[in-house]
């Protein structure tokens, strides 16, 4: 099995809308991603619409949207990103329908078509704060950190009040690598939303890739009290007691969602890190 950074894997992760499943080996998950159905706003995700928008549209449109929201829903994100794409060509002007187009291509793994296609076909709707959200995202799995970083501490002097804002931040400064810094936008993020088990996950990994061990073992533990039914958490918080060298008390943990076949390899995996740190 290939190995992979923490940094790599939450690159990753943030062009998913989903979480991971049961049964994922757990040396192949470690970030939770941003997720389309976790803001509090309204501004950052999310397959609403506001009620002015939906009456000014013909029966075809209307159509499209409720084809993109069902598919989206589903977790179809191409099948989505179609109907958000069509839609989006009929109504150019429509900002809410754009950010879903973005958001839904970043989840299918097309953010740098994305990208590229609001560079050169919607600046004029970039003055947006959800449009400028979602492409500030999308910035982040591009690969373009530093350009990603500031749009998105754009967004949030417009956008105070969205927990997902800050937790996007932190996750754009983690692809710099400067891991303190994400720890201080996870804690914004926080205290708009005390509890956020998804904010607490990655801050947990941001604290882990700081080479602060402990401290990332805590939040995790914090996360996983207070969400019991969450198997991603779970399976981070082993990773960490097997890097920790608690390979016992790793395989204890990941046996409660893992097959015994996953559970075998993980074990290979723990033995691996076990004892190291984080070297």
């Amino acid at each position: 099995m290939k190995v992979v950074s923490f940094l790599e894997i939450k690159r990753r992760a943030l062009s998913r809308g989903k979480r991971a499943g049961k049964g994922v080996c757990m040396a192949c998950v470690v970030l939770v991603s941003l997720s389309a159905c976790q803001t509090t706003s309204g501004t950052g995700g999310g397959t609403s619409s506001s009620v002015q928008n939906v009456q000014d549209m013909t029966a075809a449109h209307k159509t499209l949207l409720s084809a993109g929201r069902e598919a989206e829903i589903e977790h179809k994100y191409e099948m989505a990103a179609n109907a958000y794409g069509r839609l989006y060509e009929k109504r150019p002007n429509d900002s809410i329908v754009l950010a879903s187009f973005i958001r839904t291509m970043r989840y299918s793994g097309k953010s740098r078509e994305i990208v590229a296609y609001v560079e050169a076909n919607t600046q004029h709707l970039l003055k947006n704060p959800s449009v400028k959200f979602e492409y500030g995202k999308a910035l982040i799995t591009a690969g373009k950190k530093a350009k990603a970083l500031s749009v998105l501490q754009d967004v949030s002097t417009k956008i105070r009040d969205n927990w997902d804002v800050f937790s996007a931040m932190g996750i754009a400064y983690d692809a710099l690598g400067n891991f303190p810094k994400a720890v201080q936008m996870y804690t914004q993020a926080l205290q708009l939303s005390p509890g956020n088990v998804v904010v607490l996950n990655n801050m947990a990994m941001s604290e882990a890739m700081n080479g602060q061990l402990a401290a990332a073992i805590l939040t995790l533990e914090k996360a996983a009290n207070l969400d019991r039914n969450n198997s991603h958490v779970r399976q981070n918080l082993a990773l960490l007691y097997a890097v920790r060298g608690d390979v016992n008390k790793a395989k204890a943990l990941a046996s409660m969602d893992l097959s015994s076949g996953d559970l075998e390899t993980n074990l290979t995996f723990y033995q691996r890190f076990g004892g190291r740190g984080l070297e």
